[in-house]
């Protein structure tokens, strides 16, 4: 353990992207367990995160084509995992949302990801929500930062 401020530069980045391609290892896992995409799973998070989406909400977070999104909801439809539903604000328009199976799904996530969290902030004494806090900040401010 060093002390606050003194990790190498290099060692830090190495960390961050353990827990990166760590967390892409549990997604894989997860999703592939409920039988979806990873894409699939990470749109039912946002759909629950926000209660409803749009495709075009899909598209945007995900990084991906209308065409792309259409097949995923399609997919999860059919599985069962989502609705869709008439979008009150445009007619041409759908929204979508979680059916109980693919709340189900997004709940057994969530379970896991609090599991682990859990015990590693009881590791570190309780800071792992302010650690992550502001590292999201940051990562966020750099993605904002136009000027590099």
């Amino acid at each position: 353990m060093t002390r606050a401020g003194t990790a190498e530069p290099a060692a830090l980045i190495s960390a961050l992207e353990a827990v990166v391609r760590a967390n892409a290892a549990l997604v894989r896992r997860l999703s592939a367990r409920a039988g979806i995409h990873e894409n699939a799973l990470r749109a039912l998070v946002l759909i629950d995160d926000t209660g409803y989406s749009t495709p075009t909400e899909l598209a945007g977070y995900l990084g991906l084509t209308s065409g792309a999104v259409t097949n995923l909801v399609d997919r999860t439809a059919a599985a069962g995992l989502v609705e869709r539903v008439p979008n009150p604000h445009d007619r041409r328009g759908s929204i979508l949302r979680l059916t109980a199976e693919g709340d189900g799904v997004v709940r057994g996530y969530r379970q896991r990801y609090t599991a682990l969290l859990t015990a590693v902030d009881a590791a570190h004494e309780g800071d792992l929500v302010t650690l992550l806090s502001d590292l999201a900040t940051s990562l966020y401010e750099q993605a904002g930062d136009s000027e590099d």
